[in-house]
């Protein structure tokens, strides 16, 4: 699927729902106390000041004038808005970085289908304090640095504020997709790297971040829904689609390309696996070069060919319909007709786990709770495809016998 900034925003959005299950609240908790406690210490502190700044100046200037205190406080609420939803962010986000690292983790334990480690690793977590701190201390200096030019630039009218809202999102992207990617061991430069490759989803996600970090209330939940949004998006789509294969997706594999199918949000993404671009992600091959690749899989491999066939309708919406293969005449083949392709090689225990997103322990029940879950989002008649239909009833066969 081609990034855009609204699938960014929807990965804030899943965090907003992962952090309400039952298995992460308890990793919530102390992120979520950090950012209450640094957002009422800033404002009552900011508070305190301006109402002394206001006695102090009512006091050296002519009662008549005493009317500029209706003109400066709405001032200073925005100046405090600005102040303590971008800049103490930045020290709530410093004090809960390695409880941020340890929800990351279960985030992720979650996602990729793993059960969460019971029990709060205490002795792991002041272990590794002090070098998450340090890459705490990096990212501020690299956000102030980067920053000067914006704040002299937000003095231009209209394109200055723009800029300055811009340059908060990419900040909050790249502070939140380093808690799942620090956890990997990613330095600076790479995070910076894989989030310009993906630059829209991510100036989304920062945005959406930055716009609800503004909402009463809601700003005391975005610092732990930004930390499991940010997984969400580090899984998808800045750790490439095939290292992610867990309860929640499915996956497809041919000979010339391996489709991952999120159960949560129906998209398709993958890896082409053969040809001249043999490595890439699917997100990044253009659709011109997957009509040729279709092409050239239409002659020597008919799986290959349903399968891209499938992700350009799906995810493209470029539908492709191949024409029927030419029927044999009475007498036999034609001279000018190629031989008949074999059928496609029978699908494996694995393969079929794989397409329904088990594990190898799964249970009988298991298998057929996850046929049922893809066939009521993926049948034909509900906006799916007879390819993908077709996987899944073989699977649920090959499993069940």
């Amino acid at each position: 699927m081609p990034s855009n900034p609204l699938s960014g925003a929807a990965y804030l959005l899943e965090g907003v729902h992962l952090i309400a299950r039952p298995g992460l609240r308890r990793f919530v908790m102390i992120p979520l106390l950090v950012n209450v406690l640094v957002f009422a210490l800033g404002i009552a502190a900011g508070v305190a000041w301006f109402e002394g700044f206001v006695s102090a100046m009512q006091a050296r200037v002519p009662g008549w004038l005493h009317w500029l205190d209706w003109v400066l406080w709405p001032l200073f609420v925005l100046l405090l808005l600005a102040v303590v939803f971008y800049g103490f962010s930045l020290v709530a986000n410093l004090i809960a970085a390695p409880f941020n690292s340890l929800l990351a983790e279960k985030v992720e334990l979650v996602l990729t289908g793993r059960p969460i480690e019971q029990g709060f690793d205490l002795k792991r977590l002041l272990k590794e304090s002090i070098p998450t701190l340090i890459d705490e201390l990096r990212k501020i200096l690299y956000a102030i640095v980067l920053g000067i030019p914006f704040l002299f630039l937000l003095f231009v009218p209209l394109v200055g504020p723009l800029l300055w809202f811009l340059y908060t999102a990419w900040i909050l992207t790249l502070q939140y997709t380093d808690y799942p990617m620090g956890n990997h061991g990613i330095a600076l430069a790479e995070m910076r790297k894989r989030l310009k490759a993906r630059r829209l989803v991510s100036l989304g996600f920062g945005a959406s971040t930055a716009a609800m970090s503004l909402v009463p209330f809601l700003n005391f939940i975005v610092m732990p829904a930004a930390v499991a949004g940010a997984t969400a998006l580090w899984l998808r789509e800045l750790n490439g689609p095939s290292r992610y294969q867990g309860d929640y997706q499915s996956r497809v594999a041919t000979r010339y390309l391996a489709l991952v199918i999120d159960h949560l949000s129906g998209r398709i993404s993958g890896e082409v696996l053969e040809g001249p671009h043999r490595g890439r992600p699917l997100e990044e091959v253009s659709t011109e070069e997957l009509l040729d690749l279709l092409a050239r899989a239409n002659r020597d491999d008919v799986a290959s060919a349903e399968a891209i066939e499938v992700y350009l309708d799906r995810e493209r919406q470029r539908p492709v319909h191949r024409p029927a293969p030419a029927r044999a005449s009475a007498a036999g083949i034609g001279h000018n007709q190629p031989p008949p392709r074999p059928a496609p090689s029978p699908m494996t225990p694995p393969e079929a786990r794989a397409v329904l997103g088990l594990g190898p322990d799964a249970a009988t029940e298991d298998v057929r709770a996850a046929h049922k879950r893809l066939m009521q989002r993926l049948h034909p008649d509900r906006g799916g495809s007879d390819y993908l239909a077709s996987k899944i009833n073989e699977a649920k066969e090959v499993l069940l016998g």
